[in-house]
């Protein structure tokens, strides 16, 4: 539930290769189950061309990129 300023800051920080999304009203963590009240819990959804989610990382884990990026076929190390 981050604005636009902090996804930026938060992504370069950690060199992810792959967009955050921008959630401030919250309606996106509301959808995805994540909305605690006024913030949202730590996660990362992996998302195909088609719109499904093949992988979900949460808490602690979601910081660490590596494991969405092996879940994440555009990214798969061949």
């Amino acid at each position: 539930m981050d604005d636009l300023d902090t996804q930026k800051r938060f992504a370069e920080s950690l060199s992810l290769p792959f967009p955050l999304a921008a959630d401030v009203g919250g309606e996106a963590a509301q959808a995805y189950g994540v909305k605690n009240g006024s913030y949202a819990n730590r996660a990362t959804f992996v998302i195909d061309p088609e719109g499904t989610v093949t992988k979900v990382v949460e808490g602690k884990d979601a910081l660490d990129p590596d494991s969405s990026l092996q879940a994440c076929p555009i990214h798969k190390k061949s």
